[in-house]
């Protein structure tokens, strides 16, 4: 899995990801038993966000090989024959659900397509999921964030919580992140600390390390898309 994180702000849009692709295999031996190898292969060099094009992004989570290729490929592939510079944000995201509908329509692949249409300051945010053929808006009118994947750590961070005596519960205090004054390098702050809080929080659990390796951050604006972060090719 992975996991990825988009904050919606009034000054711009941040893309955040990890960098880990982890695959499960399964042995059958001779006499019948099946074994499933969590993580059998994983690296910590994939990419899972990008640019579309100057105006949109793209990040991606869920069955990370697809056709003996790695998702990060298919991607990189639709971007460099499907993206048009014009296009919107909707535009992408249907063309992204027709390209990877096509190449498998069971693929529980999740993407999160946001950005800003030409002439637009307002935010444009959407989720796909191939295999339920879901294509969904999400309310950018006001700022906030969303995410998917590996979600389990951030949402007990956000979930309200109260001590148990006996048979009663007393809450504690719900201080909520305020998305509302968030500028864009509280955004990119936030999204960073999503996935690092995620992958240290996993070092000292009995789960699977699915998230982990460097994180990857776009930014967007109206007029242009930028890395804050981004892993460069290297010896």
């Amino acid at each position: 899995m992975s996991l990825i994180v988009t904050v919606y702000t009034n000054e711009g849009i941040i893309m955040a990801s990890d960098s880990r692709m982890s695959l499960t295999t399964t042995t059958t031996y001779s006499d019948g038993k099946t074994v499933k190898n969590i993580g059998s292969h994983c690296t910590d060099t994939t990419y899972k966000t990008f640019i579309a094009n100057s105006h949109v992004g793209i990040s991606a989570c869920g069955d990370s090989l697809i056709k003996e290729m790695p998702l990060s490929s298919w991607i990189m592939k639709f971007i460099a024959e499907k993206a048009d510079e014009n296009d919107t944000v909707e535009m992408i995201s249907k063309k992204l659900q027709v390209y990877f509908s096509a190449l498998d329509p069971k693929l529980d692949t999740h993407f999160i397509i946001a950005g800003y249409n030409k002439g637009s300051l307002t935010p444009r945010v959407q989720r796909l999921f191939i295999s339920k053929g879901k294509l969904d808006t999400v309310n950018a009118s006001s700022p906030g964030a969303t995410w998917d994947g590996e979600v389990s750590t951030l949402q007990r961070l956000l979930m309200p919580v109260g001590l148990k005596t006996g048979n009663a519960y007393s809450p504690l205090p719900d201080n909520k992140f305020t998305f509302s004054y968030f500028t864009l390098q509280d955004a990119i702050n936030f999204a960073e600390y999503a996935i690092d809080v995620t992958i240290k929080t996993m070092a000292f659990t009995q789960t699977a390390k699915t998230v982990g390796g460097p994180i990857d951050i776009l930014a967007i604006r109206p007029d242009k898309a930028f890395w804050i972060k981004h892993r460069e090719l290297h010896a």
